[in-house]
């Protein structure tokens, strides 16, 4: 199978200011217009470095022959699969059709390996496996051919490791499982050609080919918690083909995956893109879409319509848009909306850009230091609280995004008490003590470290025995109220709430193992619920867990029978490439990274607090010694 790769064409989206880092240890990869800091994201440090040698794309030129299995992903190229060559097997048939789905006229030419009567057909879910498919052919059963008859039926089995799929909009769900599947072909027509009868219902591929034709984009909704805050639902679009229409026409679907459930979509019902649109970001930087509606929306609504497209257009590698048109399909105008107005819901608007880093010091203390690259080489400041007085002992804390609150834990994990930053008082009553003994306490009962969303309330869990309970606490000082987490199965030793409220994640344990689970969190009766569970795969001992940007988390754990890593892994279960972080480190119990993605990632480790900057190794913080659970505000 080969694809004819045509030079010197230009992509359908004209990305303008994307910025990339440096690519060595620490390299954080950003997108970073102008205007904001809002799409900083931690670098997968060596994954990208995989287009390393690859060879600037010429500007004119014919077209040539490119198997599919050796071409990188230059935007500029375009990628046509071939036809059914004559008296192809069936094992080949099979295979030249998977590869015809990879390329980027696959809705029509993969259609000439099928029967007529399986043409109507339409490719869906996407099946991601370790390797590439084996494609074998199988024995018949029944009556085998007698006096020179041949075969006119054949089956073709494709088996492998699954790892994933994606359903039609593009959500990714780990799934991991033997995989077979059975492919029946027949001899069509006079020309006796073999042809499949039954294809698969969409793209079967290996997971280093996923990386290179998909590419991971997000659209955004509104959250139940927070109605002027948009939030990131992680989808996967094809790279070359159209991204920006995909995910636009994902984002009219309305939301799914994790947060499905707990936020909302400004959209008309039955709102579809206008037919035969492509969207593209014109030389001005502005994106027209025309919309097929039933009813017109208000100006309000439609404003939020436009920061839902707008956030979603730029969450394409690239890309970047300075004003947004809705328009009806007859290109009457609705409303526009730039990019400075679309701030007011940008989804980190309520993760601010923390000042300082903090973290607990030997003498039991909570104190600070610079967030920058470099910490400064007097070493941290004690904070101006009683929680940096070492009286009680403060065993973990939680900075409110704000960084004029506090909230620490006590050492022996019973006691939970709330302080000012900006003045030393007295501390007063804990606002929650633990229903763990002293002697439960010591075996590894208590209060979880706790966490601050960006409305400004404050959560922690408590463990007594096998079971644990949710906390919140309106404001940070409001009463504690038990949250109801339907479904979940074990104890929580850790948590974070991501800034906008609707999600958080839980370490949850059962026995000797704990497992990452994410949370989306809607309200009732004025008080939030854990509204949807979901499992993300990540590791199978996991440890500590930050939030480290829109959709992203950072994770310490271990996988079975392995050593200890430390990985980024998307909201959504989805690991990026060479995403493993902790090279170099060992004992670590903690780790801290700033959601907006500037900021170097921080551990707790054998070695005391260290820190990781941009293009360098790790390196220990200064009066990091002996130090515990560095966290950033929230």
């Amino acid at each position: 199978m080969v694809a004819s790769r045509r030079t010197g064409e230009a992509s359908a989206v004209r990305g303008r200011g994307r910025r990339t880092a440096g690519r060595g240890p620490g390299a954080y990869r950003r997108r970073l217009p102008a205007r904001t800091r809002r799409y900083a994201t931690v670098a997968l440090l060596g994954g990208f470095l995989l287009l390393a040698g690859c060879a600037s794309m010429p500007d004119s030129g014919g077209v040539h022959q490119v198997p599919l299995s050796e071409q990188r992903e230059d935007p500029r190229a375009r990628t046509y699969a071939e036809r059914p060559e004559p008296g192809a097997s069936p094992q080949r048939i099979v295979s030249d059709f998977l590869e015809a789905l990879r390329s980027d006229d696959y809705a029509t030419v993969a259609k000439a390996y099928l029967t007529k009567k399986a043409r109507s057909w339409t490719p869906g879910e996407t099946t991601v496996l370790a390797e590439a498919p084996t494609v074998s052919e199988q024995p018949m059963a029944g009556p085998k051919p007698v006096n020179g008859d041949k075969m006119t039926t054949a089956v073709v089995q494709l088996s492998g490791d699954k790892v994933a799929w994606l359903n039609d909009a593009g959500t990714y769900t780990p799934d991991e499982r033997v995989y077979n599947l059975n492919i029946e072909l027949s001899k069509e027509g006079k020309s006796g050609q073999w042809r499949i009868v039954d294809p698969p219902r969409g793209l079967v591929i290996s997971r280093a080919d996923f990386e290179r034709t998909f590419q991971s984009a997000s659209t955004y909704h509104f959250t139940a918690r927070s109605r002027d805050t948009l939030v990131a639902d992680p989808v996967y679009v094809r790279r070359r083909i159209d991204p920006v229409t995909d995910a636009v026409r994902t984002l009219l679907d309305g939301p799914g995956g994790l947060i499905g459930t707990v936020t909302e979509t400004t959209f008309p019902e039955r709102t579809a893109l206008a037919k035969n649109q492509r969207l593209t970001v014109d030389e001005e930087g502005t994106l027209r879409v025309r919309l097929a509606l039933e009813t017109k929306p208000g100006l309000h609504t439609c404003e939020r319509m436009a920061a839902q497209v707008l956030h979603t257009a730029e969450s394409q590698e690239g890309v970047r848009v300075d004003n947004v048109e809705l328009l009806t399909a007859r290109d009457t105008k609705l409303c526009d909306l730039s990019a400075t107005a679309g701030e007011r819901y940008a989804p980190d608007r309520l993760a601010r850009h923390p000042s300082s880093l903090y973290f607990i010091d030997a003498k039991n203390r909570l104190v600070r230091t610079s967030s920058g690259p470099d910490a400064g080489e007097a070493g941290p400041a004690t904070v101006i609280s009683p929680l940096g007085d070492g009286k009680p002992a403060i065993g973990s804390a939680a900075v409110a995004r704000s960084e004029k609150k506090a909230a620490g834990v006590t050492a022996t994990g019973r006691a939970l008490y709330v302080s000012s930053l900006d003045e030393s008082s007295a501390l007063g009553e804990p606002l929650l003590t633990s229903g763990a003994t002293e002697a439960q306490a010591a075996r590894g009962d208590g209060l979880t470290a706790a966490s601050w969303d960006g409305l400004g309330d404050l959560w922690v869990a408590d463990r007594v025995g096998g079971e644990s309970r949710l906390y919140w606490m309106a404001g940070g000082t409001a009463d504690p109220v038990r949250i109801d987490v339907t479904g979940l199965e074990g104890r929580i030793e850790a948590l974070r709430m991501s800034a906008e409220g609707a999600r958080i994640a839980l370490v949850v344990s059962e026995g000797s193992e704990s497992r990452l689970v994410l949370g989306a969190v809607s309200v009732k009766d004025g008080v939030p619920v854990v509204a949807q569970l979901r499992d993300t795969g990540a590791l199978e001992e996991v440890r500590a867990v930050s939030w480290a940007g829109e959709s992203r988390l950072l994770v310490v754990g271990r996988e079975s029978e392995g050593v200890q890593q430390m990985r980024l892994v998307s909201t959504d279960g989805s690991v990026p490439p060479a995403a493993e972080l902790g090279q170099g480190l060992t004992g670590v119990t903690a780790v801290a990274a700033a959601e907006d993605g500037t900021k170097p990632l921080v551990a707790a480790s054998e070695d005391g607090i260290v820190r990781l900057p941009q293009n360098a190794y790790w390196k220990a913080v200064p009066g990091g010694e002996g130090g515990t659970a560095p966290v950033y505000p929230g």
